[in-house]
Parts: C-alpha cells; sequence; structure tokens
C-alpha cells in the first residue's frame, strides 16, 4: 500500500505539481483581483442623459413597428436609455436581447462601425475627471461574432464591437448599442495574473465549455488524490517526528504536512463547485417565480409616452434619470432609476486617495421606484410581499418571515454592498426548503436559497474562501491567515519541482541508455 501510495504521489505531483503552484500564485491576486467587469457605478455616471422629449412611441407600438411581436414575443425586461443621441428601447425576452428606436419605433437591426465609435466616444466623454483619450483616438478594433479572452463572461451580448482608446479596449454590443464591458492594462494584466490562470480561462479552451468542465473536474479530481496520498505518505514516513528526506524533499515533506489538508479542501470544493454530480440548486430564481411575483410579462400596452415621462419627472424630484427600468410587481406597472453614490469626481478623488478611501465611499445605489400610472412613490409592505412569495412557491405554506437589517449567512455582500437592505426573507416547507428574499424597495426577489444551495454555501464559500460567520469579515485577520496559508501550499507545491525534475533527467538518462 505504501509503494503503491508513493508511486500515486510521485507521478501525480509530476504531472500537476506546476499547476498546483499556479493555483496558489493566482489565489494570492484573486483575493483582490479579479476577471474585468464594467463597473456599475461607472456606467451609470457614463450614461448620457435621458431625452425624455424624444420619446415618442411606447414600447408596445415598437415592438409592433419592429414586427417584434410574432412567435409570443415577450419582455422578461424593459429599459429606456439613450444609444448616440436617441432613446431607445432594450428589451430582454427569452430570445436574448433586442433594441427598438424610442423615438420612430423602427429597429435597431445592427451597430455600424462609425455608430459604434460614438457610443464609445460618448461613454468616454461621460466622465471627464479620469481625463479619458479624445474621441480622436479612438479606433475601431474589430466585429466580434465570437468571444475574445475579455467577452468570455457576456456571451449573450454578442456580436460585440471591439474600440480601442490608447490602451483601453470598449466593447459595444451590436444587440443593445451601449458599451457593455471596458478594460485597462492593469485589468487585463490582474485579471490574466489571477483568473484566467486560476480558473484555466483560456479563450480556447473556454470557448470549448464541455472539454473545458471535463479538464477542470478531472484535474481537481486528481488534485484531490495528489493531496491526500501525500498527506497519507507524509504521516507514514515520520520517524520520532523527524523527515526521513534531505534537501528539498524534507521541506517539501514538512510544509505538506502544514498545509496538505488545507489544500486538499480547496482543490475538493473547487471540483464540487463545479457540480460534477448534477446536485447543486441555483440562487437565481427561475423565471416561473420572477413571472409570479410580476403578475407575468412586463405589460407593453400599458407603457405610454406620457406615463414614462409623468414617471421621470417624479424621479427628478431626487435626481434626474439616466436610465429606466420599466417594469412590474402584481399586474402593477412600475418604474425604476438607480444614481451610484456620489458624483464622479468623489467617486474619482476617493479611488485616486488608495484603496481604503475606495471601498469607503463604496455605498448602495440609491433608487426611486414610482408607479407608471400616476408617476407616486412605490414601496412594498409586508403582506404585498409575502403574498407575492407565497404565489412564486405554490403548494408551499410559509415557515416563517423575518425582515433582515443586516446580511446573514446565505444572503451575503458585505465585500460590494450592492445587495440591497433590509430584506424579507421568506421560509417556506417546500420539499426543497426555498427561502425567498424579497426587496421591499423594488418589489422583486434578490436572492434564493434551497436545501441543496445551503449545503454548498459551506463546501464552497466555507472551504474554498473560508468565509464563516465571525471570521471571514475581520480584516485583516483572515487576509494574513489566508495568505500564509496560500503561501504554505504555494512553497510546498514549488519545493517538489527541483526533486521533480532530477527524477525525469535520471529516468530519461535511463531510457538513452536502454536505447543504446
Amino acid at each position: 500500500m505504501r509503494r503503491a501510495l508513493t508511486l500515486l504521489h510521485r507521478w501525480l505531483g509530476i504531472a500537476g505539481n506546476l499547476l498546483f503552484v499556479v493555483w496558489f500564485a493566482s489565489a494570492l491576486v484573486m483575493m483582490y483581483a479579479r476577471m474585468p467587469a464594467l463597473d456599475p457605478g461607472e456606467r451609470l455616471n457614463r450614461l448620457p442623459p435621458l431625452d425624455l422629449d424624444a420619446v415618442q412611441v411606447g414600447p408596445a407600438q415598437a415592438v409592433a413597428a419592429a414586427r417584434l411581436d410574432a412567435d409570443g414575443f415577450s419582455a422578461v425586461q424593459v429599459r429606456l436609455g439613450m444609444a448616440g443621441e436617441r432613446p431607445v428601447y432594450r428589451l430582454r425576452t427569452a430570445r436574448g436581447w433586442t433594441a427598438v428606436y424610442a423615438d420612430s419605433g423602427s429597429p435597431l437591426l445592427q451597430v455600424s462601425e462609425g455608430q459604434a465609435l460614438g457610443i464609445a466616444s460618448s461613454y468616454l466623454a461621460g466622465n471627464d475627471v479620469t481625463a479619458p483619450p479624445a474621441a480622436a483616438t479612438l479606433t475601431y478594433d474589430a466585429y466580434l461574432t465570437r468571444p475574445d479572452q475579455w467577452s468570455l463572461q457576456i456571451r449573450a451580448l454578442l456580436p460585440l464591437h471591439r474600440v480601442r482608446a490608447a490602451n483601453d479596449v470598449l466593447y459595444v454590443s451590436d444587440r443593445t448599442a451601449e458599451v457593455v464591458m471596458a478594460t485597462t492594462p492593469g485589468s487585463r494584466f490582474w485579471g490574466t495574473a489571477g483568473a484566467v490562470f486560476h480558473w484555466l480561462y483560456f479563450t480556447p479552451l473556454r470557448t470549448h465549455s464541455a472539454f473545458w468542465y471535463q479538464l477542470i473536474v478531472w484535474t481537481a479530481s486528481l488534485g484531490c488524490a495528489l493531496t491526500l496520498s501525500g498527506l497519507a505518505i507524509g504521516l507514514m514516513r515520520i520517524r520520532r517526528k523527524r523527515s526521513p528526506y534531505r534537501g528539498m524533499l524534507r521541506w517539501h515533506h514538512y510544509s505538506g504536512l502544514a498545509f496538505g489538508a488545507t489544500a486538499f479542501t480547496w482543490v475538493l470544493s473547487g471540483a464540487l463547485s463545479m457540480d460534477p454530480f448534477g446536485w447543486q440548486a441555483g440562487r437565481t430564481t427561475s423565471p416561473a417565480q420572477q413571472a409570479a411575483v410580476a403578475g407575468g410579462a412586463v405589460p407593453l400596452h400599458r407603457l405610454e409616452p406620457h406615463s414614462i415621462r409623468t414617471a421621470a419627472g417624479s424621479i427628478s424630484e431626487s435626481f434626474p434619470p439616466r436610465e429606466l427600468d420599466l417594469l412590474q410587481f402584481a399586474g402593477e406597472p412600475l418604474a425604476l432609476a438607480y444614481r451610484p453614490p456620489g458624483d464622479e469626481r468623489s467617486y474619482a478623488d476617493s479611488y485616486a486617495s488608495g484603496p481604503l478611501a475606495f471601498l469607503a465611499a463604496v455605498q448602495p445605489f440609491e433608487k426611486r421606484l414610482v408607479s407608471l400610472e400616476d408617476g407616486t412613490p412605490r414601496r412594498f409592505d409586508q403582506p404585498e410581499l409575502l403574498a407575492a412569495a407565497a404565489a412564486a412557491v405554490p403548494e408551499s405554506n410559509v415557515i416563517d418571515a423575518t425582515v433582515l437589517q443586516e446580511y446573514d449567512a446565505y444572503y451575503d455582500d458585505r465585500r460590494h454592498r450592492l445587495l440591497p437592505l433590509p430584506v424579507l426573507r421568506v421560509r417556506f416547507d417546500n420539499p426543497d426548503r426555498t427561502w425567498l428574499y424579497l426587496d421591499p424597495a423594488l418589489g422583486r426577489i434578490v436572492h434564493r436559497e434551497q436545501r441543496r444551495s445551503r449545503l454548498d454555501r459551506w463546501l464552497y464559500r466555507g472551504l474554498h474562501r473560508l468565509d464563516f460567520p465571525g471570521f471571514y469579515h475581520r480584516r485583516p485577520l483572515w487576509d494574513i491567515v489566508v495568505v500564509v496559508l496560500l503561501l504554505g501550499g504555494l512553497f510546498s507545491s514549488a519545493s517538489s519541482l527541483v526533486p521533480a525534475a532530477k527524477r525525469l533527467r535520471r529516468h530519461a538518462a535511463r531510457l538513452r541508455r536502454q536505447a543504446d
């Protein structure tokens, strides 16, 4: 048994020790940097002013004029914004996103190169604090029908126009005529050093989703075998509390004993995050649950230009809306607008002052929800939310309903604070033991938990991020502990590289002698 374990650990280590080095090193980066993404606050601050006077047709007339109402067309989400100097409805359906001009009702069939450059220029001009390049420096780069490295996570918005502004790269969606991604040299560097290497998120691999999935599951599974066999051998080979090895192998032996268990839990939880057994339950509400709370699809026929202008005027008493979400709750049409915290200058200045000042400035977005029927502000009381929750989980009983003023172990966004508070948590006695979290300010389900997703929370967030109550948010204690564990795992993996290379050279030399 010892011989078999030794051979298993030795050759798995030779094959995978470099991958473990990459995993540990990239995890250090991912503690503080992820894949590039368009910041919601920056996006809102850069949107052009909403020209409501130019809105001449409602979304129902726009859909009819664009002949999009065939084949049972129904909008899941409707946004009113600007595409260049023209107002546009952006509609999400089961077929994906599409856009229709709100001034004429004509469909936005395709964004031309010139329009893409204009949209990118408008985006850059929306905030002059960071001194964006002049529009003259914009160059059209490519029309993407397949994702590149930085658009893999927004494939639903393809095709994309890639526009370069000096060293920055902007992506304009051909479906929605808006900037949907922006990258900088820094975000691309840290994204590569962190997420791309950690997830093996290279474009040739990731575009073949089935192959990439199997690759991650099997490498993580073999990593579990590598760490477990190493722990077993390390314990068996200890003699009088001393290692029988010499040189780097002795350091590998000691560091493996010290950090091998943590490495195993990280690799195991990483493998389970891929849901290899198909038993996990998603936290995103189903379309049926969303429709039950909303009262069906968005009622386009009830969204008229005059009611939209009335609602926007009511919101303007608090702040000028740059974009409107047109939605409904229990059949009542509503308009929603957001304003990110602070103005552009305070936002940028806080970032320039350092990461701590920037994080201290991050607060939940200010939002206004008004009725499209009379323009009055709207907020939902507990009986309304309970009735909506019961409609979303039929044939079940409510166990309890609690208003949460702080995040709990499952509904948690202390890092970004974009998930709203307070929320109403409603727990049901159905077989999945569903929990729904509803936002009283928006009248929508913002989070869902089920029995298996709660188990997954501890197996992934608990084991992979050391996200345990009373520890995860005690900074910098959590940072210090995780960095030490990652550095220990990195040293343990790297300490096997030289012995592995020497063994491979010996085997190669023996094979050459046999060949001669």
